[in-house]
């Protein structure tokens, strides 16, 4: 398994809850791809340098995670059908 970094930015249009809550639906997905979570920082509701998708703030979440190489991809696209995440960003650990 290699560790991996995901920075996602939820939809401002959520609640601090529901943005908590999809943060945990994309935990539930690293798990179900059988990764496992090695930390998770939150860091709330934020404004954007330019906006995106025409919105100017949204809720940011950092996810350490160790997951084995082929199932990062299959990550990427199920993290692409879900719609309350404007961004994401997954980068490779030494």
């Amino acid at each position: 398994m290699r560790h991996y970094e995901i920075m996602t930015i939820y939809s401002i249009d959520l609640s601090e809850e529901d943005a908590k809550k999809t943060s945990e639906d994309v935990k539930s997905l690293i798990t179900s791809l059988k990764g496992e979570v090695v930390n998770q920082d939150f860091w709330g509701r934020r404004k954007f340098s330019y906006p995106i998708n025409h919105q100017e703030e949204g809720y940011y979440d950092v996810i350490k995670f160790d997951l084995t190489g082929d199932k990062l991809d299959e990550l990427k696209k199920k993290l692409n059908l879900m719609s309350l995440v404007i961004r994401y960003l997954v980068t490779a650990l030494e």
